[in-house]
């Protein structure tokens, strides 16, 4: 278990931080270093912890992982969803998806958006109730899964 806490704007750095270094390996994949995690300015992730919920996991006092939930209407939108390399595969992916979910009972359901190069995570999500909507062509090398889960829905 790590600890979950709200993000602070103080975090912002950080969180992009991880975040660039969680989607190295996607980059590579799909021989695109422009793709949005990666080139997203530190003042959108500052917006998002003033105004949305943006949650951090904590081992000890040093950052491993964050999630976002941008919230509009009745849905919530499952936003980086990020893990350091090193910590990634020890369940901190997982507690902070619960916890971000946990944050929006009033929701009626949840969607996020992944790249399906990426096969595990759209396991990940699958295992925790996410089913793929629809896939889009976004690019030559990128297809993106658009997942949803309805608000309740367990885990497999």
């Amino acid at each position: 278990m790590h600890t979950i806490l709200r993000a602070t704007p103080d975090d912002a750095g950080l969180i992009l931080a991880i975040q660039k270094r969680a989607h190295e390996e996607e980059a590579r994949l799909c021989r695109d270093w422009e793709i949005p995690p990666l080139t997203e300015p530190l003042g959108d992730v500052i917006e998002h912890i003033q105004n949305q919920t943006v949650l951090i996991a904590l081992r000890g006092t040093q950052i491993i992982g964050t999630v976002r939930g941008l919230v509009s209407e009745n849905v919530c939108t499952i936003r980086g969803l990020n893990i350091e390399p090193e910590s990634q595969g020890r369940g901190v992916g997982s507690e902070l998806l619960l916890a971000i979910e946990r944050a929006h009972p009033q929701v009626t359901h949840f969607e996020l958006t992944t790249n399906s190069v990426m096969v595990s995570n759209v396991r990940f999500y699958q295992r925790h109730g996410y089913r793929v909507a629809e896939l889009r062509q976004y690019s030559d090398h990128i297809t993106l899964a658009h997942m949803s889960k309805a608000q309740g829905a367990g885990s497999e």
